[in-house]
């Protein structure tokens, strides 16, 4: 991995993890949680990625099964292109693990890979 790929996914890099009892105060609060976290991705992304001349773009309608190809843990997934700024193509993507069950919340960096 060349030192830009190791210096953008340091600063990409989010962990979310909850696991609770299944019941409805749980899946409330993962709702919650999720809600209020998707909302503010796009900014959180974008400020870390701004000091090295970047921005991004999440992909909801693309998956990591079309970019790296049908394997199991493709599914899941939310996808960020990622793009030298005022530029138009994606120069990588940021795949990112997202599960959201009734008493489980997981979200974190998974693969950074060159578009």
């Amino acid at each position: 991995m060349s030192q830009d790929l190791k210096i953008i996914k340091r600063a990409l890099s989010i962990k979310l993890y909850f696991e609770g009892p299944s019941d409805w105060t749980t899946r409330e609060l993962i709702d919650i949680v999720d809600e209020y976290f998707m909302e503010r991705l796009p900014v959180m992304i974008n400020n870390a990625l701004e000091p090295y001349g970047m921005e991004a773009s999440i992909l909801e309608d693309k998956t990591a099964c079309e970019i790296l190809g049908e394997t199991p843990s493709c599914k899941n997934t939310l996808v960020i292109a990622l793009y030298i700024a005022g530029t138009s193509k994606p120069a990588y993507y940021a795949i990112y693990r997202y599960r959201k069950g009734d008493n489980t919340y997981e979200f974190f960096l998974e693969n950074l890979v060159q578009a």
